[in-house]
């Protein structure tokens, strides 16, 4: 019954879809590119190649689980060197995010979760398994796959406390859907007892992917030619990485109260519709600054640098002398510190940690990252990581803790591979 009726809300609310495809496309035209995968609409000569495929198909909505799955599809191409891996995404910036580039491996969006649209997905690309990454729970697609018999894991789950809650307030319809889920497989115990307060199904803790991630091939070698036309070289370089609404205001505050001119600040938005925001943000306070966009060789050394670029996150860390995590100074949950951590930077995050809260714990047990509950407190801790000592333990408690959680690739693998 409740399903019937999330049916009917999903009828009445996918005509908005479109004009809100309309909408985003105008601050970002990415949003207008491939939108007819979101309605479910695939070239007709294109049918019979998928149903001559053998295919494993992984949804990762956006780019953070777009990332952690790139050691998982190389790993797993290895094994099945036959099989077809069908990628979905629900945004531009997920689907930008680079995959191995290999003919066997194809990009497309979910289609919204109307049923009609989900069946006509499910009978174009015929997926021998579907696998779901983190938390995407969407009703008839998880229903059809039961339906159809196609085997669908949840990997590198993860539910926070405040998500269970809100879950449970909805059990009954959430519980029966979990249960239809073929395997399910968690980051941690904590996680882990969340999902058993849903669902009786198996849960499984394997650790988190994001974990295994590697940084591009070509960072430090890009990250010396840039570091050297943006004339850094002599200055400590902080970056503030995935910011969000309202942050890069208050950071930007605190690091100008050091008054100190060896400081570069590099500011990077989490979102690449705010890039243009945000630059005019720093232009009303007749702030100085340049766009990674639009520089290439610098005059003078930059004390603000604007990060207006996809998918150089790592680029951006590897620059870095001191790190700080965005989305964990306002209410947002923080931004994933993994990649920080991964580039053997010192990284300092705010008190908002709900998105990754076990990690972030975790890490900071470990003397790995350094968590401030007043942001009144930055340019003091800054101050003390300048301190090389201060800054190589932080690095070498951070390079144990990497070690001690890397290894889920392969652990998840063996689960995948008992359906083939």
């Amino acid at each position: 019954m409740q399903l019937f009726f999330y049916n009917i809300i999903v009828c009445l609310v996918l005509p908005f879809t479109l004009v809100k495809l309309l909408y985003r496309g105008i601050k970002n035209q990415d949003y207008l590119k491939n939108w007819a995968d979101r309605f479910a609409i695939y070239p007709k000569n294109e049918k019979d190649l998928w149903n001559k495929r053998k295919t494993l198909w992984i949804h990762c909505v956006s780019v953070g689980e777009t990332k952690a799955i790139f050691k998982l599809i190389e790993k797993l191409q290895r094994k099945f060197p036959k099989m077809h891996f069908l990628i979905t995404n629900g945004t531009p910036t997920g689907r930008k995010v680079e995959l191995p580039n290999d003919k066997n491996v194809h990009r497309a969006y979910l289609p919204y979760d109307a049923n009609f649209l989900v069946t006509k997905f499910l009978q174009f690309y015929q997926p021998n398994i579907g696998i779901l990454v983190e938390k995407e729970i969407w009703p008839n697609l998880i229903n059809q796959c039961e339906q159809k018999k196609i085997p669908l894991l949840l990997i590198n789950g993860r539910l926070s406390d405040e998500s269970t809650s809100k879950y449970l307030t909805l059990k009954n319809f959430y519980t029966p859907l979990l249960n239809k889920l073929s395997t399910i497989c968690v980051q941690n115990i904590s996680d882990k007892k969340n999902f058993q307060r849903l669902t009786k199904n198996k849960i499984n803790v394997l650790g988190n992917l994001k974990f295994d991630q590697s940084p591009p091939k070509n960072t430090l070698k890009k990250s010396r030619i840039l570091k050297k036309n943006l004339k850094l070289d002599k200055q400590t370089v902080i970056v503030l990485g995935s910011s969000r609404e309202g942050e890069e205001e208050i950071i930007l505050h605190q690091i100008l109260t050091m008054n100190m001119k060896d400081i570069t600040l590099i500011l990077v938005p989490r979102h690449p519709e705010r890039f243009d925001k945000v630059a005019d943000s720093l232009r009303s306070k007749k702030i100085k600054f340049i766009r990674r966009s639009q520089s290439s060789v610098v005059k003078n050394k930059p004390s603000i640098i604007l990060g207006d670029s996809m998918d150089e996150m790592y680029l951006y860390y590897s620059l870095a002398d001191i790190v700080i995590v965005g989305g964990s100074f306002l209410s947002y949950g923080s931004q994933n510190p993994i990649e920080a951590l991964k580039m053997k930077k010192p990284t300092i995050i705010g008190p908002s940690i709900y998105n990754f809260k076990n990690t972030i714990i975790d890490a900071a047990k470990a003397n790995a990252i350094l968590q401030i509950k007043d942001i009144n407190k930055l340019p003091l801790v800054i101050k003390k990581l300048r301190s090389q000592k201060a800054q190589q333990t932080l690095i070498n408690n951070a390079k144990e803790f990497i070690l001690k959680s890397e290894g889920s690739t392969s652990k998840t693998i063996k689960i995948i591979s008992q359906y083939f």
